[in-house]
């Protein structure tokens, strides 16, 4: 049996390097002979953070070749690409239409003749197909589909959708593969307010939950027995940040906005007696457009006392994060991802929605409460929920730890029933 796992971004964020380790993880326990081969935008860095060979993503590659392209013509193609590409690609796969005879560039047939040696594609979650980052999103989908080949999506959250091309993709992508399965409710309600096609859904959770301990044959580099120790020699509190952009606008603030009062939230621990530890889950390793740390950068000139503030600017792997988030006290996240690797090595969190996922996540936990709007960032409550947290740690400990054993049994079925199928299919 021979699988394919497509990243949805690039290790270099940490969430997707989780989200990708807990499937591996669960697939060599469940399937220990499968073959299985990973695919990610940033092979190098995703390599080495993951600690496995990573292939890279040919259609990641020509995207970036052909949009780099110069001269005027270079820019016509694009804006031509743009606009009917994917239409193109659509019209390939259906055998429908006057475009099914325009020639594809060479890289989607490459791609998908290369696709012809596995048994299954696994498209892994989470928020990969948003209205917001646009319809190329479905490209690997449909190239799967032109090879003939079942493709699972496991662990996603999807949606808004508020772009006409990308639902029309989203209602066939969606409707043709073989499951598409939420790790959260709150997708599947947007996907019938928007009449997105649901017969393939199925509920499912955040593959993230499912990265193992790795107890046995974990060995602490300097930099994070460093932080382990700075955790455990005094009372402290995890925070992740983040560049709101492409959401503010949506969220009708500001990123200047954010970073203010999450300063506030960051005094309020401190006069608690808690020092606080930025760690980041995105960085700008191997040309990732991200980096958290030099949002923290910023928050340090804003806190009061920030000898008692801490920016994390060692590159961690999702898995060293979990080790350091599990010997803090309380993980209060705007990134989704740095809530469940807290909360998966034992260590409540707060998480902020700044879109659907995280409301979705906690609702589906049975800790809908650890979900925070970030409207109550911006207006300082907060403060007040953060410190009311810290003072009820031990009942939240114990109820958190029986949540997390529920979701992992249950990604654990979710995982054998796919490989289940892909057997079945062979």
């Amino acid at each position: 049996m021979k699988i394919l796992i497509l990243g949805n971004h690039t290790c270099g964020n940490r969430g997707d390097g989780a989200i990708l380790r807990g499937l591996i993880d669960a697939m060599n326990q469940l399937a220990p002979e499968a073959e299985i081969d990973v695919m990610s935008r940033f092979p190098t860095s995703s390599t080495w953070l993951l600690g496995q060979k990573v292939l890279g993503d040919p259609l990641f590659e020509q995207r970036r070749r052909l949009n780099n392209a110069a001269g005027l013509m270079g820019r016509v193609k694009k804006v031509l690409r743009r606009r009917y590409q994917h239409q193109v690609l659509l019209a390939k796969v259906t055998e429908n239409g006057r475009l099914r005879n325009i020639s594809l560039p060479e890289g989607f047939t490459n791609f998908t003749a290369q696709l012809t040696q596995y048994d299954a594609i696994i498209q892994v979650g989470g928020s990969f197909f948003v209205d917001l980052y646009g319809a190329p999103q479905f490209e690997h989908a449909l190239c799967s589909f032109m090879a003939n080949k079942p493709v699972f999506m496991v662990g996603h959250s999807v949606g808004p959708f508020q772009d006409p091309q990308f639902n029309q993709l989203a209602n066939y992508v969606f409707g043709r593969c073989e499951a598409l399965i939420l790790r959260e409710r709150v997708s599947l309600d947007l996907m019938q307010k928007s009449q997105i096609d649901t017969r393939k859904v199925e509920q499912g959770v955040d593959t993230a939950w499912l990265v193992a301990h790795h107890d046995e044959d974990f060995v602490a580099s300097y930099a994070v027995q460093h932080w382990l120790d700075k955790a455990r020699g005094d009372k402290t509190v995890a925070i992740t940040l983040r560049e709101l952009s492409p959401f503010d606008k949506r969220l009708g603030t500001t990123q200047q906005a954010y970073e203010q009062a999450f300063a506030g939230v960051v005094n309020r621990i401190i006069d608690q007696g808690y020092q606080v530890l930025a760690l980041s889950t995105c960085t700008g390793i191997d040309s990732y457009n991200k980096d958290d740390r030099m949002v923290a950068l910023k928050l340090t000139q804003l806190v009061d006392r920030p000898d008692r503030f801490h920016v994390v600017m060692d590159e961690l792997n999702d898995l060293e994060m979990g080790k350091i988030l599990g010997a803090c006290d309380l993980t209060v996240g705007t990134r989704l991802h740095s809530a469940i690797i807290s909360m998966n090595f034992n260590t409540p969190a707060i998480a902020l929605n700044y879109e659907h996922k995280s409301a979705g996540i906690m609702q589906q936990l049975g800790m809908p409460e650890m979900a925070v709007d970030i409207r109550h960032l911006l207006d300082g409550s907060l403060q007040g929920m953060v410190s009311d947290t810290l003072g009820q740690l031990p009942a939240i400990n114990d109820k958190l730890a029986r949540a997390v054993e529920r979701e992992r049994e249950d990604g654990m079925k979710m995982v054998a029933s796919v490989l289940e199928r892909i057997r079945g299919a062979k």
